[in-house]
């Protein structure tokens, strides 16, 4: 993970954005006295009701949502984990989803509480599909084909944490397609 350039591709509900990692920590104004699970829920909620391409126009919000999927990135790559391991054979492309989290009967006003504090609908779920060495971040075609494989790759987990994710979650229809 050392200088190459690492590519975020960021997929929500309804939108797909990609973001160039960053080396540094940062701040930004829009994310100011948000914990982790609120940038989650943030970001989620700005992939959301096609909101993220529109939104990622605007450099102001990519620069918010580079920070956010960066930080999740990095908290996941620690020293011996798979995911630092694929950094660290030359990964710089990685899969990064975001999808709505199933709100259990009697708990609602809690989730509720917890989207309100970014403005949100809903809660989302983060989860990093794997790393992988791309020769060629600019073409979008490997991009595409990597994508789709890291998510057929991914299946296993969201068909075993199917519970956790919304009904209406796009994750749904992946499951049962």
């Amino acid at each position: 993970m050392a200088d190459q350039k690492t590519l975020i591709r960021i997929m929500g509900e309804s939108d797909i954005v990609d973001v160039t990692m960053t080396r540094k920590a940062a701040s930004h104004a829009l994310l100011m006295g948000l914990d982790a699970a609120d940038k989650v829920n943030l970001l989620g909620h700005w992939m959301d009701q096609d909101r993220g391409a529109e939104l990622a126009a605007d450099q102001n919000h990519l620069d918010a949502m580079t920070i956010i999927a960066t930080e999740i990135i990095t908290s996941k790559a620690t020293a011996g984990s798979a995911l630092a391991s694929q950094f660290e054979a030359g990964a710089n492309f990685v899969l990064l989803t975001l999808l709505r989290e199933k709100w259990p009967v009697g708990s609602k006003a809690k989730f509720k509480t917890i989207a309100d504090r970014v403005k949100a609908d809903h809660t989302y779920l983060a989860h990093i599909c794997a790393a992988a060495k791309l020769d060629d971040l600019d073409d979008e075609d490997s991009l595409k084909q990597e994508e789709t494989r890291q998510l057929s790759l991914s299946l296993a987990f969201y068909k075993a944490n199917r519970r956790r994710f919304a009904n209406s979650s796009a994750v749904q229809g992946l499951i049962k397609g």
